[in-house]
């Protein structure tokens, strides 16, 4: 007679329920139960801590641009382009952080380093995890015996990249040679807190125009939008200023801006901040409720830039006579999905069906082109349609 121990039981029942989620699978073993530190995993010292208060970052300016000029196939959110390579699944997208079980329990994070950092790049993550401490009520503290879900930063394929929140398990956060900046840790940890890049926003095209012919194909799903089920803006303004806004040369394949903002002056300012800004700082104490926690009195913000000014009144157009169809102004995506069939919009077969879903990525917006239809909501094929080619 066969009999299972619980471990064995557990070990299937994971498998079982992974195999078609999107969330990656995390297989357990019995090494997880009874693991224990290996040797490159190591902690923070109050010496890097002390290290960490006098540092001076001596990166020129900003150094997060590096994290958009990466291979075109890895960005710097490790959910997206390793895990859909990892499984050849077309389009397999993390679940956002949205969701509590991507929240780190109590904004607690259990950490380990890599025994490869020298003595100035412990003090570059132990300022970071200062900056988090003094602002917010997010804890990045050494790992114990019993935290199974844990982050590991190390030196890992010469690459900047995390998870977006709690992936669960040993949850690797890459800042190797080059990264090891104050900018670009605090970015990387800022994902595994729990948050997408700025752009990424649903709302990003009434802010920024993301201009599709300048960008490596291979780079479309780094320009994708999260969606609302997915990601909470916590009542913020977008914001130009955030830390994890990518800058106006993001994965350019040919030196020409991949995205402008629509306030012109704004379009040097999108990926060169050096620090968190005011309002990164407030949705990450929002997501964590850290005015709700007694044990924890977050840092008073430092004053939040001006708001935006409101946009111009748009020009009268000149009164005209034509026998030609009349034009919407109501041109827009009615999906957040355009990016992924962009080959598709001068399709024979494709175009109609694109003109009506992705009108705005697909560039049919110019006043040469047959009026759209009025903004509706309506229920999507695009998804289904699109499968026939």
């Amino acid at each position: 007679m066969l009999i299972f121990s619980p471990i064995l039981l557990l070990l299937f029942f994971v498998k079982e329920s992974h195999e078609d989620s999107d969330v990656p699978p995390t297989f357990l073993t019995l090494n997880d139960f009874l693991r224990i530190p290996e040797e490159d995993e190591v902690f923070l010292t109050e010496e890097d801590f002390k290290n960490g208060e006098h540092l001076v970052n001596s990166s020129e300016g900003n150094s997060a641009g590096m994290l958009s000029r990466q291979s075109f196939l890895h960005g710097d959110i490790r959910g997206k382009a390793a895990w859909k390579l990892k499984t050849r699944r077309k389009g397999a997208r993390r679940n956002g952080v949205i969701s509590g079980i991507k929240k780190w329990p109590n904004g607690r994070i259990p950490y380990v380093i890599s025994g490869q950092y020298n003595e100035r790049e412990r003090a570059v993550l132990a300022r970071s995890f200062q900056e988090y401490h003094k602002r917010t009520c997010v804890r990045f503290v050494a790992r114990t015996p019993l935290d199974r879900d844990y982050l590991y930063i190390g030196k890992i394929d010469g690459r900047c990249f995390s998870d977006v929140g709690r992936a669960g398990g040993r949850q690797e956060l890459s800042l190797d040679d080059g990264c090891m900046q104050y900018d670009t840790a605090i970015h990387e940890l800022m994902h595994s807190v729990g948050f997408y890049h700025e752009h990424e926003r649903w709302d990003r095209d009434n802010h920024i125009t993301i201009l599709w012919q300048n960008i490596d194909k291979e780079a479309y799903d780094q320009f994708g939008k999260v969606d609302l089920t997915e990601s909470s803006y916590y009542g913020q303004m977008y914001d130009y200023y955030s830390i994890m806004h990518y800058d106006s040369l993001a994965f350019s394949k040919n030196g020409f801006e991949t995205m402008v903002a629509k306030r012109p002056e704004m379009t040097a300012v999108i990926g060169s901040a050096i620090d968190f800004s005011p309002i990164d700082v407030l949705k990450m104490n929002l997501m964590y409720d850290c005015g709700r926690r007694p044990d924890i009195e977050p840092q008073p913000l430092p004053p939040q830039p001006p708001p935006p000014p409101p946009p111009p009144p748009p020009p009268v157009p000149p009164m005209t006579f034509s026998s030609g169809p009349e034009i919407s102004d109501d041109c827009h995506d009615k999906t957040s999905l355009c990016w992924r069939w962009l080959d598709r919009c001068k399709s024979f077969f494709f175009e109609k069906i694109m003109k009506e879903f992705c009108a705005l990525s697909c560039g049919y917006c110019s006043p040469i082109v047959a009026a759209l239809e009025p903004k509706a909501e309506v229920r999507n094929p695009l998804n289904t349609y699109l499968q026939l080619g």
